[in-house]
């Protein structure tokens, strides 16, 4: 009994503003969801994770319902075939996705503390171009919407395909990032 009241307390710790990830919803929230994931593989009896919690959560709770990132837990002792997945050796372990990295994510390896993990997301996971209402976006990316809205929805698909079949191709930084904006974009007009 004590043991279901620590699961049930460890359960609702991870769901207070990040996003619990399971085996059963991994894929779909990390792959499908069309957002980049911030991902912190964790175990309960961890005291680094433990002392980091309080600004994971606060994190997870700035991006509730964002447009463009979601944060997540995974209890890599409960789900140890995502951190045998990802190649999780020791705890906490942060792995980012995003349209660039796909199915392989990238580590990261900056510092713990809420402002650090904040400035991390915001330079590099946040999707700044809002496609329904232009905040954020740069004259480059409106044009691109403007574009691909004339063209319809059958060419959006079309080329949100193509684009996304180039995920992990080799190609220079300013064409890497284009790519990234456009897929953004594509992404946006397809939901």
């Amino acid at each position: 009994m004590a043991r279901l009241a620590i699961l049930s307390m460890c359960v609702a710790m991870a769901s207070a503003g990040s996003v619990v990830l399971t085996a059963d919803n991994f894929d779909d929230i990390v792959f499908n969801s069309g957002k980049n994931v911030l991902v912190k593989f964790y175990a309960p009896w961890c005291g680094h994770c433990k002392s980091m919690a309080a600004d994971y959560e606060k994190l997870g709770s700035d991006y509730e319902g964002s447009n463009s990132v979601i944060i997540g837990d995974v209890d890599a002792t409960v789900h140890s075939e995502l951190g045998s997945k990802y190649g999780v050796q020791g705890y906490p372990t942060l792995k980012y996705f995003t349209q660039a990295t796909g199915t392989e994510p990238q580590e990261y390896n900056s510092g713990r503390s809420y402002d650090a993990l904040k400035a991390f997301v915001e330079e590099n996971l946040e999707v700044k171009c809002q496609v329904s209402n232009g905040e954020g976006c740069s004259d480059k990316e409106k044009d691109y919407i403007a574009k691909m809205k004339e063209k319809g929805a059958d060419e959006i698909a079309k080329q949100h395909t193509r684009l996304s079949n180039m995920k992990g191709k080799s190609m220079k930084a300013e064409l890497k990032q284009w790519w990234a904006q456009r897929l953004a974009i594509l992404s946006q007009l397809k939901a």
